[in-house]
């Protein structure tokens, strides 16, 4: 064994560093038809980097497809759930919960190439502890995970969500955090009786969301800190209509 990994070492090292196989794998046995997966791999890729979901089903009926185009007979593989398990472990594919709008905003907008313009003027004399970000983020305190355990066979359903929530402004820099600004509901929750003191700033309006006032309220406060600090910093906030002109 030893010996057979030392003449294909180069081999081994070029597949592993591709990215495409699984560390944890014991063998790297190659696909049954290698031109049907090639076109499916190629298939996959596309679609996720057009941020499409792809479900196990997709892929077993696009491998079918591929191989009737590719004058392929079918019957050479059956395309069941051990090929996809195989295909998905032999190209370190796994299933994930798709999250967030990181490609929604367009690279090459003019707007955004007059910013990061903007952002190097801004910062070029500032050094990075001076430099804070803030943004805010929903708690929903009351959700269930969205991932369970089932059996197999059982399909898999929810209830419906808990929107109950809390809001939290979060403002750090490479180095420091703030604390924390929380928004409730109530003015003064009941679980607050008997606390004195709390580690974070505690503020309350109708809907527990951030608004006009209350965001100018905070940044006054950070200003008069850092004046107390005799330092200057550079505060990010994105253009969210809760963030007005102060």
């Amino acid at each position: 064994m030893l010996s057979t990994w030392l003449k294909q070492s180069d081999e081994i090292k070029a597949k592993f560093l591709s990215g495409n196989i699984e560390p944890a794998r014991k063998k790297a046995r190659g696909p049954k038809l290698p031109e049907v997966e090639t076109a499916l791999l190629t298939w996959f890729k596309c679609k996720r980097e057009q941020n499409l979901p792809v479900d196990g089903e997709m892929i077993r009926l696009k491998g079918h497809e591929f191989a009737l185009e590719l004058g392929v007979d079918p019957a050479d593989c059956a395309f069941s759930n051990g090929w996809l398990e195989r295909f998905k472990v032999r190209h370190n594919i796994v299933c994930k919960k798709v999250s967030g709008e990181a490609n929604s905003v367009d690279q090459n907008n003019t707007d955004v190439t007059r910013w990061h313009d903007r952002m190097k003027s801004i910062l070029a004399d500032t050094a990075p502890e001076d430099i804070f970000n803030a943004d805010e983020t929903a708690i929903f305190f009351r959700a269930l995970p969205d991932w369970t355990l089932e059996f197999k066979q059982t399909k898999c359903h929810g209830t419906k969500l808990n929107k109950e929530r809390l809001t939290a402004l979060v403002c750090a820099n490479m180095t420091e955090k703030m604390p924390l600004l929380v928004l409730g509901r109530s003015k003064n929750p009941r679980c607050f009786k008997l606390v004195k003191s709390l580690p974070v700033t505690y503020r309350a309006n109708k809907k527990a969301w951030m608004t006009c006032a209350l965001f100018t309220e905070w940044v006054k406060t950070v200003d008069d800190l850092y004046t107390r600090k005799k330092r200057k910093i550079v505060l990010i906030v994105d253009n969210c209509p809760a963030h007005p002109d102060i």
